[in-house]
């Protein structure tokens, strides 16, 4: 009786659907991360903050880490309590909603964000997206 044993190009052929598959699953986790930092932003920030002080010309964040900090200092000075993923999370919300800088894939990705990091660190940003 013979066996079937799927050869290295079958496998190979399965390899493209498989990753698909997978990067369709991470999709909403990711997008709920946002929603997320969107939940947290909207519950804690906009009493004091309206969409304004985002977009000002003498903003405070002129960096991802800036607007990290940011974030990070207002929730220490609200007596937040915060985690470390919930900072990201909000961040990473205000960056694809207003600011739109070089954002680290381990956080951005991670919660979902578009923006990605440019192949030059210190690109000229783009005066049509309105950064």
């Amino acid at each position: 009786m013979m066996r079937f044993s799927p050869g290295l190009g079958a496998i190979r052929g399965w390899l493209p659907l498989a990753a698909l598959m997978a990067a369709c699953a991470a999709a909403p986790a990711a997008a709920q991360d946002l929603s997320r930092g969107r939940a947290l932003y909207e519950n804690r920030c906009t009493a004091c903050h309206e969409t304004s002080v985002h977009q000002r010309a003498s903003r405070k964040a002129q960096s991802f880490a800036a607007l990290r900090a940011e974030v990070e200092r207002w929730n220490a000075t609200t007596g937040g309590d915060w985690k470390r993923d919930e900072v990201d999370q909000v961040s990473a919300y205000l960056n694809e909603r207003y600011y739109r800088f070089d954002c680290p894939p381990g956080v951005c990705k991670a919660a979902g964000s578009t923006v990605t990091p440019r192949a030059e660190a210190g690109a000229a940003r783009d005066p049509a997206g309105g950064r």
